[in-house]
């Protein structure tokens, strides 16, 4: 999961918490702050702290990118005062605490388990709680981001096999945009990462092509 840097809030009072959607957009870009699918139709301002059972509805510091499913499933579930009972991408280390090296996010165990219960907890009560393992098993249900994120990370294993024969050639910065064009259109930074991993130049290219990546935890290796 991508962790990011959203900034201190903006000079503005916010009267409706939709008013926060394009300072949120223009900072972490149009991406789900926690599937990482694109969110190209109207993003969703998520409360971290649902305001329905008391979050603060106006306060930036509760609030994030989400599409529509992500939020869906999280529903009201985190009342006030329960925050710390997850991770959250703008505050903890969530790019190691979860795994895509498949077309279904796991927890990354071998990453938890040198980590404190505490942690591990918050990493499986999020997981949980937005049921980012789902398998849509029939065309009714309305789910997206598994479908969304195994086309990404086709393209992503295309980009690679091509980027493989190309990087020690005249083409290669006609190729690097190219795959700086499609990861950005089809989201899904943690794929990407993965699919990358051994090459630190294409790395380097994601963390600053999705803008609001915190570069220092992606960029290091897992401790």
């Amino acid at each position: 999961m991508r962790p990011v840097n959203k900034g201190k809030a903006p000079d503005k009072r916010f009267k409706r918490y939709q008013e926060a959607e394009p300072y949120l957009e223009d900072r972490l870009g149009a991406f789900c702050s926690f599937c990482e699918m694109p969110v190209n139709h109207v993003p969703e301002v998520e409360h971290k702290e649902a305001k329905g059972k008391g979050g603060e509805e106006l306060k930036w510091k509760n609030l994030l990118l989400s599409c529509k499913y992500c939020n869906t499933r999280k529903g009201i579930f985190v009342a006030k005062g329960d925050k710390n009972k997850y991770l959250w991408p703008d505050e903890d280390d969530t790019f190691h605490a979860f795994r895509y090296d498949n077309d279904i996010p796991q927890l990354n165990e071998k990453y938890l388990q040198n980590r404190s219960e505490k942690i591990q907890q918050k990493a499986e009560n999020l997981f949980h709680l937005l049921k980012l393992n789902n398998i849509p098993i029939s065309p009714t249900v309305k789910d997206r981001r598994y479908a969304s994120r195994n086309e990404a990370r086709n393209y992503a294993l295309d980009s690679k096999l091509g980027w493989d024969k190309v990087k020690r050639t005249p083409e290669r910065l006609e190729y690097l945009k190219m795959i700086e064009n499609l990861a950005k259109a089809s989201g899904f930074f943690s794929v990407w990462m993965e699919v990358f991993k051994d090459d630190m130049e294409i790395k380097k290219m994601l963390v600053s092509v999705f803008k609001g990546t915190k570069k220092e935890y992606c960029l290091d290796p897992m401790k």
